[in-house]
C-alpha cells in the first residue's frame, strides 16, 4: 500500500470517529431529587439542545434508576401546536431510527365526531388564548405503544409503572414539559454500550401518532391503574444551539407560518442520539 493510500485511509477512520462525535451525545448525570412538574429547577437553564424546525429546546439526563427527558417550546406558535397535537417521543434502544417505546403527552380531549345531519364545529375554532388557558380539558393520560411490560394504550398520570410526566405554561407562551421513565421498563442498563436513540414529534393535530393493531386509538388499557413512585435527578446543561444529532439538527417534517391565529397542521419532528452516562 503507497501512501497516498495509507493517508487517506487515515483520513476516512478520523472523519468516521468525528462524525460519530459529533451524532452521539452523552447524558447529564442526575443528582437532585426530581419531579416531572413542568418546573425546570432541576436543570440549569438555559438548556443547551436546541431545533430549529420545531424551535424545541431539549435536555436528556439519567441516574442509576430512571431516565429524565425536559422539552421546552420557546415560542407560541410552538405551544399551540403541542397543545393541539402533543408530543410524541419514540425511544429506541437498539440504536437504529426505527420505532421502538412511544409515548405521547398531552392528550387533549376533543368534541366528539359529529353524527350525519349534524353541523360541524372545527376545534380549531377555538381562539389561541382560549385554549392556552384550557388546561382543564387536557386529558391527563399517557399514550403508550410498544413497552414489553406495559399494555398498548393510556396510562394515568399517576400510574404504577413509574412513567411520570409534567408541563406548565408561563405567561409568555413557553411551554415546559418533563418527563421520568425507568430505566427498567426500557430494559436497559448503565452498561449499555449504545445510544439510546431518539425521535422528537410534534404531532399533527387531530391525529394520534401511532396505533397498534387491537388497541383502537385512544383507548385506555391501564385498568385504572394509580400509584406512582418518584425518581432522583438533577444535573444540567446550558443551551448551545449546535447542529449534528446532539443538537437535534437531523430532523425531518416542518410548521407553516401562523397566518390569521390559525396554527399549521403539519408535524415535525427530529431525530437524536443519546448514551446512558454512569456515576
Amino acid at each position: 500500500m503507497n501512501l497516498k493510500k495509507i493517508f487517506l485511509l487515515i483520513l476516512s477512520l478520523i472523519s468516521s470517529r468525528l462524525l460519530y462525535a459529533q451524532e452521539v451525545e452523552e447524558n447529564i448525570r442526575m443528582v437532585k431529587p426530581f419531579k416531572a412538574d413542568g418546573i425546570s429547577n432541576e436543570w440549569n437553564e438555559p438548556l443547551n439542545e436546541y431545533n430549529d424546525a420545531t424551535k424545541l429546546a431539549f435536555a436528556l439526563a439519567n441516574d442509576d434508576k430512571n431516565l429524565y427527558i425536559i422539552i421546552e417550546s420557546l415560542d407560541p406558535q410552538t405551544t399551540f401546536s403541542v397543545l393541539r397535537g402533543g408530543i410524541t417521543l419514540n425511544i429506541n434502544t437498539a440504536g437504529k431510527k426505527k420505532d421502538g417505546m412511544k409515548l405521547t403527552f398531552p392528550l387533549m380531549e376533543r368534541p366528539p365526531m359529529p353524527k350525519e345531519g349534524e353541523e360541524h364545529h372545527e376545534y380549531n375554532a377555538l381562539s389561541p388564548d382560549k385554549e392556552m388557558h384550557g388546561l382543564a380539558t387536557m386529558n391527563k393520560s399517557i399514550r403508550v405503544a410498544g413497552f414489553k411490560n406495559i399494555p398498548d394504550g393510556e396510562l394515568p398520570a399517576i400510574n404504577q409503572d413509574g412513567i411520570e410526566t409534567g408541563m406548565s405554561i408561563h405567561p409568555n407562551r413557553d411551554l415546559i414539559y418533563e418527563l421520568s421513565i425507568p430505566l427498567a421498563q426500557l430494559q436497559v442498563g448503565l452498561d449499555l454500550k449504545k445510544p439510546l436513540v431518539y425521535n422528537i414529534k410534534i404531532n399533527e393535530p387531530g391525529k394520534s401518532s401511532f396505533k397498534r393493531e387491537g388497541t383502537p386509538e385512544g383507548g385506555n388499557r391501564s385498568g385504572g391503574r394509580s400509584g406512582g413512585r418518584g425518581g432522583m435527578g438533577g444535573g444540567g446543561m446550558g443551551r448551545s444551539g449546535r447542529g449534528g444529532m446532539g443538537g437535534g439538527g437531523k430532523m425531518g417534517g416542518g410548521q407553516r407560518p401562523m397566518q390569521g391565529g390559525e396554527l399549521a397542521a403539519k408535524s415535525a419532528d427530529f431525530w437524536i442520539k443519546y448514551k446512558l452516562v454512569k456515576a
